[in-house]
């Protein structure tokens, strides 16, 4: 048998990191473990050409330590994605996380024996290690990219949730990018002067609208920082962690903020969803292509874009509708279409979404009570446990929210907060598991209704929970 614990944690990303550090400030033997080469989580996976951050680098951070805060500036408003790297990697240093991450080790098996009370986990490379807990910051699983057979293919396939770490050389290449979501948004700007040709498969659009990023100097990182302990008070209990949760005044001067904040505070509005569709047709300026880029729901997913409708205005860009003309067969020099055209191409981009899939977990072979799979226990306690599964914690889980519509580092921060203590308070009543018991399925509304449940939970003593 391997090493003993007292926590490990899956995962080095947001979550794992904050989880790390709050966990070990607790006196705890505690060991991270990820399948990534470096810490990062989905930013590390999802490095394509053009990644960025569309929540507000001011909200995105840990509020566990102002001097984080004060000795890491954002460049600019919205932070690109290996900005957002640079800045995980900065943390991991700072608290001095390394010494307790083991990384490119992914987790595969996880058993729970009921007479010890104790975790057995099991990594990619054989190696076994006992633990009281395990916490799970494994994330979401990333929307499917669209389902071909590629045997066939003779050219180069990548994805965007698993971009190569050193740079992909696309110059000069025919690029076909499958899918047209918020990671084609963000690529297809990025890529388009470089490739020979680039060709947007395109299916569900997106809504867009131009970010408005400005570059951070002393000036504006003195002002988000100065707000520290505001910020760190408020942004839990606002509706999407963050400050761009606040809608108000009309679509125009919402649009021209370039945020999210014209879609974010309430529920989708035909009026803003209206003024979107009319900004992406003008934009755009012909029919043919706004009839595929530009979205007819007024419930669509939301992008800020840099240029990516602009794209289509140039000769060596073409988009193609698979709605209207489906993938057909995949050749070894393309795409051949239902219609009998044939796009070829050297390179394949299949766009994945980030958390849009199911919790990454679901990967590892997690066995809890009586040798219960966990994939058989799709329920959860406020993402934060599942019954039968004692001492083992989630993060990534329903009802708990998504970036998609969430500031994950205030959502994350919050859950490894609660794990933390949920854990210092077993040990205090003397206690060696705890166990969720009723899993209730409600939906939550908003970052500040989810962590006002938890908080609930927590001040009634754990009624959700059966510790022993």
């Amino acid at each position: 048998m391997g090493d003993e614990l007292d926590v490990v944690v899956i995962g080095a990303g947001v979550a794992g990191l904050a989880t790390l550090h709050l966990l070990r400030g607790q006196g705890l033997r505690v060991r991270a473990y990820d399948a990534a080469d470096d810490v990062g989580g989905s930013w590390w996976w999802h490095g394509y050409p053009g990644s960025r951050l569309d929540t507000e680098g001011a909200s995105y951070q840990y509020s566990f330590s102002e001097d984080l805060v004060r000795d890491w500036g954002w460049s600019e408003r919205f932070p690109a994605g290996y900005e957002v790297l640079r800045w995980l990697r900065f943390v991991a240093d700072r608290l001095d996380l390394r010494r307790d991450i083991v990384l490119g080790t992914p987790v595969v098996a996880a058993a729970f024996d009921e007479e010890r009370a104790r975790w057995t986990v099991r990594t990619g490379h054989g190696e076994t290690v006992e633990a009281r807990f395990v916490v799970a910051c494994t994330g979401l699983i990333p929307g499917p990219a669209e389902a071909l057979e590629l045997d066939g293919f003779a050219g180069t396939v990548v994805r965007t949730s698993r971009w190569p770490e050193k740079s992909l050389d696309l110059g000069g290449r025919r690029v076909g990018v499958l899918g047209s979501g918020t990671p084609a948004v963000q690529l297809v700007p990025r890529i388009a002067a470089e490739t020979a040709h680039l060709t947007l498969f395109a299916r569900e659009p997106v809504a867009v609208v131009p970010r408005v990023n400005t570059m951070y100097g002393w000036q504006e990182r003195d002002a988000y920082r100065s707000r520290f302990a505001e910020r760190r008070a408020t942004l839990p209990h606002t509706v999407t962690g963050g400050e761009d949760g606040h809608r108000a005044g009309d679509p125009a001067g919402l649009y021209a903020d370039g945020s999210r904040r014209l879609w974010f505070g309430g529920p989708p509005d035909a009026a803003v969803a209206g003024y979107v569709r009319a900004a992406m047709t003008a934009r755009l300026d012909d029919p043919a292509l706004a009839a595929v880029l530009v979205p007819a729901d007024d419930d669509a997913p939301m992008a800020l874009d840099a240029g990516y409708l602009e794209a289509f205005g140039r000769a060596d860009v073409t988009l193609v509708d698979l709605r209207a003309d489906p993938v057909a067969a995949v050749r070894a020099g393309g795409l051949e279409l239902a219609s009998g055209a044939v796009h070829e191409i050297d390179v394949l981009v299949l766009t994945e979404e980030p958390d849009a899939g199911p919790p990454a977990l679901a990967d590892v072979d997690v066995r809890g009570r009586d040798g219960r799979a966990l994939a058989d226990a799709p329920e959860t306690v406020l993402g934060l446990g599942v019954p039968g599964f004692p001492n083992l914690f989630t993060t990534a889980a329903a009802p708990a929210p998504t970036s998609a519509r969430a500031v994950m580092t205030t959502v994350r921060q919050h859950q490894a907060e609660w794990i933390t203590r949920a854990i210092r308070d077993l040990d205090a009543a003397g206690g060696s598991t705890i166990e969720a018991v009723a899993a209730d399925g409600a939906a939550v509304d908003g970052v500040g209704d989810y962590v006002a449940r938890c908080e609930a939970e927590t001040a009634a003593g754990y009624p959700s929970f059966r510790r022993g």
